[in-house]
């Protein structure tokens, strides 16, 4: 399992950026852990609905935060109280902040350091994103917003756990432009256009894919991926239909990932029907399969350190260089920005060499 600085991606473990930490709906006022970046964190709601995330120990004696209540302290201790959430050991209570609050049999001015690590925290799409940060710095670049999620003439299926896989990543991300793999790994019969523009914190995909039909000609669909930092990709499929596909992942440890997807479809017609369901569902079914298969490939592949860049493949290189933005000190995203931005074309997957024109 590679790690990170096999990639000389740049000095920093993990990426920096919003990365995704749970289903927005797994996420109560019972807290639950996670393991996020090497880290284990507990997620809760308070009172107000708004949502917190911390270090899972408490700095009094180590307990976890997300151990259950049981006995005596299940009895006479609240774990989440308004917006703070109480230590099941002690009884220690903690604010928003990470500030500790209260020390339920003493009476001592509490000093600030005894505090737990916090995060901030964004909600979009159904997914609750953390803002990671080995400076410890404040959000660089928003989250784009995901208003079909609340929009009835959108179906919205949950967000779903698609597990640990044991792949960096920027491998993981580095896929999404490769163009190649719509045809040998998906199925597509023919790619007949193919754009990556990189722009700042963002790199968008415009694939135009050929389906053969049973009179000869050719059905081509439209797809627009678009990451936003390290970890969030929304595909949007124009149509009678339209469709987003909205993934996310983001590092349990140096070299492993935990992803996440849910599928989005509008309603043909200004009301919901049986047969937009049904379409919903053979597009979640057809999701799905896409990252059974793409798993399929990662599951027996072996890191890839130093690709082989030819004419004709996607720019991998290119992806490289902009990725390595979110490794490396704030000092240096700008030249790394300025140095990746531009389109690179390429017609086909049988039409060669890739064009760049940047500043498209």
């Amino acid at each position: 399992m590679a790690k990170t600085q096999d990639y000389q991606l740049g000095p920093f473990t993990y990426p920096r950026g919003w990365l995704m930490v749970a289903a927005a709906d797994t996420v109560t006022s019972i807290p639950t852990e996670a393991r996020i970046c090497g880290e284990d964190v507990v997620l809760y709601r308070g009172e107000s609905g708004r949502a917190y995330m911390v270090e899972a120990y408490c700095p009094h004696m180590g307990a976890h935060l997300a151990v259950g209540p049981t006995g005596a302290t299940a009895r006479h201790c609240q774990h989440v109280e308004g917006e703070t959430i109480r230590c099941p050991n002690h009884g220690w209570r903690f604010g928003p902040a990470g500030n500790c609050v209260d020390i339920p049999y003493s009476d001592i001015t509490i000093p600030d350091t005894l505090r737990l690590r916090t995060w901030p925290l964004a909600e979009v799409g159904g997914c609750l994103f953390a803002w990671i940060d080995e400076e410890g710095g404040e959000p660089t670049y928003e989250l784009p917003e995901v208003p079909e999620w609340h929009d009835p003439q959108w179906l919205c299926s949950p967000v779903e756990d698609m597990g640990e896989w044991a792949v960096h990543q920027m491998e993981l991300a580095e896929h999404g432009v490769d163009k190649i793999h719509l045809a040998n790994v998906h199925g597509a019969d023919r790619v007949v256009y193919h754009e990556v523009t990189f722009d700042g914190h963002r790199a968008q995909t415009t694939s135009h894919t050929a389906t053969l039909l049973p009179d000869g000609g050719e059905a081509v669909a439209v797809t627009y991926s678009r990451y936003t930092g390290p970890g969030f990709l929304l595909a949007e499929m124009p149509g009678e239909r339209p469709a987003i596909l909205l993934f996310c992942h983001t590092p349990v440890e140096d070299g492993r990932i935990r992803g996440w997807h849910a599928v989005l479809m509008k309603a043909a017609g200004e009301q919901v029907t049986d047969e937009d369901r049904a379409a919903h569902r053979q597009m979640c079914e057809f999701s799905r399969l896409a990252f059974e298969q793409d798993l399929h490939i990662f599951q027996r592949k072996k890191p890839c350190l130093r690709p082989v860049q030819i004419p004709g493949d996607p720019p991998f290189r290119r992806y490289r260089q902009w990725y390595g933005q979110f490794y490396r000190p704030r000092a240096d995203v700008q030249s790394i920005q300025q140095a990746a931005n531009g389109v690179i074309v390429t017609e086909g997957v049988h039409q060669a060499p890739w064009v760049e024109t940047a500043g498209r």
